[in-house]
């Protein structure tokens, strides 16, 4: 997998409540410490939210971890957002079939949040709406692990 050129990247999920948004945060954060603060990152869902704060939670579990992502708000996904992306990170199938579906989003630029964790790629993200904390660590341990292996895989094509 080869990632060249890369200016921006959108993270989806289904409301973008939880999970993009802690992508989002996460991410922002380790491109920054990575020197890459050059790459936009931005989050989207599939389903309707919209202007929506994240989650207590995902705040909650972001920010033991020092990255603030309750400034962020929900977006429901556009095809300008789909075309003005380099890269899409989608947290599981259903979502990379639904932006090609409905979206006719180019493959090429698609890819599961999950296919850059480094012991389990290809692993799909699953959705901690409704769970305690505990769930939220998790999830932001996953999704750290594949931010890493995205950076990583960046710095090698740079």
């Amino acid at each position: 997998m080869i990632l060249k050129n890369i200016n921006s990247v959108l993270i989806v999920c289904t409301g973008n409540i939880c999970r993009s948004p802690m992508g989002e945060g996460v991410l922002k954060h380790k491109l920054n410490q990575a020197g890459l603060s050059y790459i936009q990152i931005h989050s989207a869902g599939t389903s309707g939210w919209d202007r929506c704060k994240p989650i207590s939670l995902a705040i909650q579990a972001c920010s033991e971890m020092g990255v603030d992502i309750s400034s962020l708000r929900s977006n429901p996904i556009t095809e300008k957002m789909i075309q003005s992306s380099d890269v899409i990170l989608a947290m599981e199938k259903n979502h990379l079939s639904e932006m090609i579906k409905l979206y006719h989003a180019p493959s090429q630029k698609l890819f599961l949040f999950g296919d850059f964790h480094p012991d389990l790629p290809g692993m799909e993200i699953e959705d901690p709406y409704g769970l305690p904390i505990s769930y939220y660590r998790n999830i932001l341990k996953l999704i750290c692990q594949c931010s890493d292996g995205f950076i990583g895989l960046l710095k090698k094509t740079t």
